[in-house]
């Protein structure tokens, strides 16, 4: 039953997620990120971790693509999802007009970027749950920030992470049970 659902029931241990360390290049980042989306469980984000294995935040598709695309697109700094201010001062805000910016040079761009560390990149967490929070406090969290992933820790260490497609997972499981005749 969803109702008693929690954490420890759903969670994916850090050992089992891509990370990265927060020196790392973007350019490894991307390597990383290409093929662990054709990994069984498709990740969709990579953990930066300091040198204490720490977790510090993570790297999106959006991230990545962004630190190889044009200025008016990169994050000032690092931030959380959603506060991200970008650099559109003094550029006319059509969209078409926009990426011929980005089109233009875009292989150029994308080489010079490459070496850049992951920290300048990543979008930090600010959430976290525990092993013993119920899947609603999640899925709460998730909906209200808008993010995909949480970190769930025990005694202050990030010993894993909470995915919304595994929640959503458990609920269309229990969907279909409802939903679907017996005889079918």
């Amino acid at each position: 039953m969803l109702d008693e659902l929690r954490v420890s029931d759903v969670y994916v241990k850090i050992d089992d997620y891509p990370n990265i360390s927060l020196d790392a290049p973007i350019g490894h980042a991307i390597y990383m990120m290409h093929h662990v989306l054709d990994e069984k469980h498709k990740f969709r984000s990579i953990l930066v971790l300091d040198d204490d294995d720490h977790l510090k935040g993570y790297l999106s598709l959006r991230d990545l693509i962004r630190a190889v695309g044009p200025d008016y697109l990169q994050k000032q700094n690092p931030d959380i999802k959603g506060n991200q201010p970008f650099n559109y001062k003094g550029i006319n805000q059509d969209l078409t007009t926009l990426s011929l910016f980005w089109q233009e040079g875009f292989t150029l761009k994308l080489h010079d970027e490459l070496k850049k560390p992951v920290a300048d990149y990543m979008t930090l967490i600010e959430d976290q749950v525990t092993l013993d929070d119920p899947i609603a406090k999640c899925l709460s969290i998730m909906l209200l920030r808008d993010v995909l992933i949480l970190p769930v820790v025990e005694s202050e260490r990030v010993v894993g992470v909470i995915r919304l497609v595994d929640l959503f997972d458990r609920i269309a499981e229990n969907v279909e049970h409802a939903w679907l005749p017996e005889n079918t």
